[in-house]
């Protein structure tokens, strides 16, 4: 049995693409970011207090990176000169995995453009 949970938030953001055909990308430009973090028990049990990881150190985790993307212009972040959504998705895994926590996926959406990045770890 895998027990999971995971945890949503947003971010605003702008950001341009040069490695692209679309020439509206090329051009600075925002979109709503949504992001969905999945951590696994990987020990299959589940701590004395029946937590796998208490929610409030997994937000405040969270909040550490949500603070560097958010209203933020990606292309001048270190790590993400090349702002795709599966390079923002491999950004907030490399972070994350930072944090000692047991990834088990990643989820990064632009709802209003109905496009989608998972990185199952």
């Amino acid at each position: 049995m895998k027990k999971i949970i995971s945890k949503s938030f947003y971010f605003e953001a702008a950001h341009k693409l040069s490695n692209t055909e679309n020439e509206e990308n090329k051009n600075i430009h925002g979109h709503s970011y949504f992001v969905e973090i999945f951590i696994i028990d990987h020990n299959d049990e589940i701590n004395k207090s029946g937590l796998i990881l208490d929610f409030s150190i997994f937000q405040n985790k969270i909040n550490l990176i949500k603070k560097d993307l958010d209203h933020k212009f990606l292309n001048d972040i270190s790590g993400l000169e090349n702002p795709t959504l599966e390079n923002i998705g491999l950004y907030i895994y490399k972070r994350l995995k930072k944090m000692d926590l047991h990834l088990y996926k990643i989820l990064v959406k632009r709802k209003s453009c109905g496009e989608t990045f998972i990185l199952k770890v």
